[in-house]
């Protein structure tokens, strides 16, 4: 299965919530350290700059292939995005992880706060449009 059969945005944390997985459970997995996955899912750590054998063991866990590992986007700096849009991220991950009935929901409330963040001028429109892409495939 291929990961950019979702959408070419997706983040190492996308890929987990598609996945149904966590940092925490993939460590386990993979035998890949805690840390150099929390490292990777924040952004604090490149994905492209990891050894062969962590691509190798992340990707096995997963299911999908190196190429596709290297093809994610970086997470967005979370400083760069207002904390409400942070948790709303967060929760819509969470959702997609436990296929929780009420998908539409959460998506629905960070579609909402990407338009808030926007028009408050607290993200740019380039941000925003790349959350919505990123979340909700392709947005012109």
């Amino acid at each position: 299965m291929s990961v950019n059969r979702y959408n070419l945005d997706m983040t190492f944390l996308d890929l987990l919530s598609e996945k149904k997985t966590t940092v925490y459970s993939l460590s386990i997995d993979s035998g890949i350290p805690r840390t150099t996955l929390t490292d990777i899912a924040s952004g604090k750590a490149d994905i492209l700059k990891c050894s062969g054998k962590t691509l190798l063991a992340i990707s096995k866990s997963l299911n999908v292939s190196i190429e596709d590992l290297l093809s994610l986007e970086r997470e967005e700096a979370k400083t760069l995005l207002p904390g409400f849009l942070l948790d709303s991220i967060k929760e819509y991950r969470k959702a997609i992880r436990k296929d929780s009935l009420r998908i539409d929901c959460y998506s629905d409330q960070l579609n909402s706060n990407i338009n808030i963040a926007e028009v408050e001028n607290l993200i740019s429109k380039e941000q925003a449009n790349r959350l919505r892409t990123r979340y909700f495939g392709k947005y012109d």
